[in-house]
């Protein structure tokens, strides 16, 4: 005997099934209806995707796992997702930061090879800045052009300073 398919589709946050109309067209990608994702979107907690556990759960399947909160290799919280930011929005201190360490990663980059980055070397070490503003500075910065402008002024300035210090010498 056949299943008997249901009509619509699955909600995977209130675990209902409901008419197509009740979802948007994210929402029927994502599997959630659009009354969840209004909830998602406007910061009202949902316990949906939280396991249930049941408490007679067999030792032999998890074995001696037990939590120690005073472990310091455990990650109790959840990496943060950096903040996207165009550089136009970023304020002063941060322009300072995004300037100090792309100049570092430049000189670097010059002591290493005595060239400028042009192309793939660019592209590279571009974005090992944007990783590691990302991961230090928590702020996810979009590639646009105003980010461009600002990379190149300061790596052209950059590489004249270590040459006319190198001159001097």
């Amino acid at each position: 005997m056949a299943k008997k398919k249901r009509q619509g589709h699955y909600c995977r946050i209130c675990g209902e099934y409901k008419a197509n109309e009740k979802f948007s067209g994210k929402g029927h990608a994502q599997h959630i209806c659009k009354a969840c994702m209004s909830k998602k979107n406007k910061g009202i907690e949902i316990d949906s995707e939280i396991p249930v556990v049941d408490e007679d759960y067999d030792d032999e399947l998890f074995g001696d796992m037990e939590y120690d909160m005073f472990n310091p290799d455990i990650d109790i919280m959840p990496p943060a997702e950096p903040e996207h930011k165009r550089y136009d929005k970023l304020n002063k201190e941060e322009k300072a930061a995004l300037k100090e360490l792309w100049a570092e990663i430049v000189i670097r980059y010059w002591e290493d090879e005595r060239l400028i980055p042009f192309g793939e070397p660019y592209s590279k070490i571009k974005k090992e800045l944007l990783a590691i503003f990302a991961e230090h500075g928590e702020i996810a910065l979009k590639d646009d052009n105003n980010l461009k402008v600002f990379l190149h002024d300061t790596m052209i300035v950059t590489i004249n300073k270590v040459l006319k210090r190198n001159a001097s010498i």
